[in-house]
């Protein structure tokens, strides 16, 4: 099968460009309803990233006690208080759903916990009549995979960004962990192309492809095989998503190969052991500075 290696290069050619007469409303709105009393890390880090990565305005939905934590720690972002996955009211999902309306890009499922009603979320999220982008990470999979299925994705006027693990991807596929393993590139490009979504999953050599393009990442190493990194990219992704109008596919390879890069240079200081998820978001700013220092932005 055909792919494309993600270069330096590449890579700075997919960055959004940051024009000098731009504001915060150039650079777009980037929502994320994640995190949860069991994971409230997984916000943290999400929301961090969210911030670094360039969009104009971060929206976090979340409970009140992890909403006074984030505030408390990042008073850039707004914030609004909802109940907890598992318990999400009918008028609740109706607000999510309005805000991802207005929202450029929405982020949900990052540490929130399998439920059956953030699977009737993810259900009405994707159904939403918008070309607003929606990437969905970990437990909004899960909750797919639990309690409704994959066919929801196929017909969705939106663009979807998938950003599974391979266990995650087989949960909603029904393939098995050693098949994807063995053919990654096939399983995530027929199962894009079929539900017309992009792909992101993750692994050594991470595959990004929307049934059309598929890209193959370059960067990365087992200093991001800890818990909490995936969060930091699924937060540079929405936010990404959120002040650029390039295919969903550009901008997920670039988020991963940011991700990557930032997580080798920290292993050059740390080791691959030393390196920790709260460490990648700065790192990856840094990043973003030397891709577009040569770039025309």
């Amino acid at each position: 099968m055909k792919y494309i290696e993600i270069t330096e290069n590449l890579a700075k050619s997919f960055l959004p460009k940051r024009p000098l007469s731009g504001n915060k409303g150039t650079f777009g709105r980037a929502l994320a309803y994640i995190g949860s009393e069991k994971f409230p890390g997984a916000a943290y880090l999400a929301a961090e990233a969210m911030l670094r990565g360039g969009c104009g305005y971060t929206e976090i939905m979340g409970t009140g006690e992890l909403i006074r934590g984030l505030l408390a720690k990042f008073p850039e972002a707004i914030y609004k208080n909802v109940s907890p996955t598992e318990s999400l009211t009918d008028d609740e999902i109706n607000t999510v759903t309005e805000a991802s309306l207005t929202a450029n890009a929405t982020l949900i499922g990052s540490g929130s916990g399998c439920s059956a009603a953030l699977a009737r979320l993810t259900e009405k999220l994707i159904s939403l009549d918008t070309k607003n982008i929606l990437i969905l990470d970990a437990d909004a999979l899960n909750s797919i995979a639990r309690y409704s299925d994959s066919s929801y994705l196929s017909g969705s006027k939106r663009k979807i960004i998938l950003t599974p693990h391979e266990m995650e991807f087989s949960r909603i596929t029904g393939i098995s962990t050693v098949e994807i393993s063995k053919n990654r590139m096939v399983t995530a490009a027929e199962f894009a192309k079929n539900h017309g979504v992009t792909v992101v999953l993750k692994g050594n050599r991470t595959v990004i492809t929307d049934g059309d393009t598929t890209y193959v990442n370059t960067t990365g190493s087992s200093a991001l095989a800890k818990g909490g990194s995936g969060d930091t990219l699924s937060g540079l992704i929405v936010s990404l998503s959120a002040s650029s109008d390039a295919p969903t596919a550009d901008i997920a390879a670039l988020a991963c190969y940011i991700h990557g890069l930032a997580g080798d240079r920290l292993a050059e200081m740390y080791s691959e052991y030393g390196v920790t998820p709260s460490d990648l978001p700065r790192e990856m700013a840094k990043v973003m500075k030397i891709l577009s220092a040569s770039s025309d932005i």
